[in-house]
C-alpha cells in the first residue's frame, strides 16, 4: 500500500520538527548536566583535561558542606524577597491591568505599549535610578529594597498577563454584584480576583522565579551577608581572588534549584492556564 506524497511530506515535516525540538532540549540540558557533574566532583577534578562528565570519584561532601547557617541565611533572605515581590507585583499588577481592561479612556492602549516597551530598558540605567533613590530613602541594605527593585522589573510583564486575562472574564457577573449594590472595590477583591486565579498564580509563579535567580540587585543594593539573597551570597562567598570553590558552588547551585523545580512541579496546569487564557478570543 502506497503512500501519498502530502502524507509523506507531513511525516518529514513533524519528524524534522521532534529532531529541532530534541537538539534544542539537548543542548539546553547540557550546562544543568555539567553542573550536577561538577557538584559530584573534587576540586581538583573540576578542571581535568580532557574533561570528564562521570567523575573517577563521586563525593557528597559538596553537598554536606552546605548545611550552614550562611546556607539558612542567604535562603530566608531569597523566600522573604521572592514571595514578598511575587504578592506585591501581583496585585499591584492586577490593579493596573483590572482598570485598563474595564474603564476605557483615552491613552489606555499607549499605556499597555509603555508597560510592554519598558522592558527594553537596560537594567543598569534602572539599577542606577533605583539606587539613587532606595539613597534618599534610606533603604539601602533592606528587603524593601529588594523587593521594590524586583517589582519594577517584572511589573510590566504581571500587567500584561493579567490584562489579557480579565479581558475574557464575563462582565454580566460584575454587572449582577453592582446591582446587588457592591462597590467597585468589593467587586474586584470579592468577584474578580477569585474568577483571575490562573492568571495570578502565572503572575506570581513568574516573579518569584525572576526574583529567586536574581542577581545584580542583591549585588547593588545590599552590603552585608546578612541580607543578601541567594544569587548575589552565592558569587561573594564562593568565588574569592585567587580561588573559586567551583564544586561546592555547583553543589549549592543545584539545592537552590530544587524549590523552583517543586514549584512548577505542582503548579505547571495553573501557570499554563494562566498564560494561555487570554490567547485565544471568542
Amino acid at each position: 500500500m502506497s503512500v501519498s506524497a502530502p502524507i509523506l511530506r507531513r511525516r518529514a515535516n513533524q519528524a524534522a520538527l521532534y529532531l529541532s525540538v530534541c537538539t534544542l532540549v539537548l543542548i539546553m540540558l547540557i550546562p544543568i548536566g555539567w553542573m550536577l557533574s561538577t557538584s559530584f566532583k573534587p576540586l581538583r577534578d573540576v578542571f581535568q583535561t580532557p574533561p570528564q562528565w562521570i567523575p573517577d570519584e563521586i563525593t557528597f561532601k559538596n553537598y554536606v558542606a552546605q548545611f550552614n547557617e550562611v546556607l539558612g541565611t542567604l535562603m530566608l533572605n531569597s523566600m522573604i524577597v521572592a514571595v514578598g515581590a511575587a504578592v506585591l507585583a501581583t496585585f499591584v499588577g492586577a490593579m493596573t491591568a483590572y482598570g485598563i481592561s474595564r474603564f476605557r479612556f483615552k491613552g489606555g492602549a499607549l499605556l499597555m505599549l509603555f508597560f510592554m516597551g519598558s522592558l527594553a530598558f537596560p537594567v543598569p540605567l534602572l539599577m542606577i535610578s533605583l539606587y539613587s533613590l532606595f539613597v534618599k530613602l534610606g533603604l539601602l541594605n533592606t528587603y524593601a529594597a529588594l523587593i521594590l527593585g524586583h517589582t519594577a522589573v517584572t511589573i510590566p510583564v504581571s500587567i500584561w498577563l493579567l490584562k489579557n486575562f480579565f479581558d475574557q472574564l464575563p462582565r454580566e457577573v460584575e454587572e449582577a454584584a453592582y446591582v446587588d449594590g457592591a462597590s467597585p472595590l468589593k467587586v474586584f477583591l470579592f468577584v474578580v480576583l477569585p474568577m483571575a486565579r490562573p492568571a495570578l498564580a502565572a503572575s506570581a509563579i513568574f516573579v518569584f522565579v525572576v526574583s529567586w535567580n536574581e542577581l545584580l540587585f542583591g549585588l547593588t543594593f545590599t552590603s552585608t551577608t546578612d541580607m543578601r539573597p541567594l544569587p548575589a551570597g552565592i558569587t561573594l562567598v564562593f568565588l574569592q581572588e585567587f580561588e573559586g570553590a567551583w564544586s561546592e558552588m555547583m553543589a549549592l547551585a543545584v539545592m537552590v534549584s530544587i524549590p523552583v523545580l517543586i514549584l512548577f512541579f505542582f503548579f505547571q496546569k495553573t501557570f499554563l492556564r494562566g498564560v494561555t487564557a487570554g490567547a485565544v478570543k471568542g
